[in-house]
């Protein structure tokens, strides 16, 4: 049964690496806004939970329902959350492109 998890997962890694240029480049931008929405409130809810104990507007839902709030009130936080993930990978990606011509 694992095999099979093992299996789909090289697949789809490979899948991704042999994709042309452009379609991996949009693919990279979807996945990391995709963890922007999703997993970085739910990280950041965590932290927070853990340093500061619980959210002042509520639990876990209550945190993702003002952070979608701020995206159409086009707070610049919340944006920045969701290109965070994307910005970082970029720098990365940067980084190792330096490191590479030294």
């Amino acid at each position: 049964m694992a095999q099979s998890y093992s299996n789909w997962f090289v697949r789809a890694r490979d899948y991704y690496f042999s994709l042309p240029r452009f379609k991996f480049e949009a693919m990279t931008l979807g996945l990391a806004v995709l963890v922007g929405l999703l997993l970085m409130p739910a990280l950041i809810y965590l932290a927070g939970h853990y340093t500061l104990k619980d959210y002042a507007n509520g639990g876990f839902f209550a945190l993702y329902y003002d952070f979608f709030k701020g995206l159409f009130e086009l707070r610049q936080s919340c944006w920045i959350v969701v290109a965070g993930p994307f910005a970082f990978l970029t720098v990365f990606r940067l980084f190792r492109l330096i490191l590479r011509k030294l």
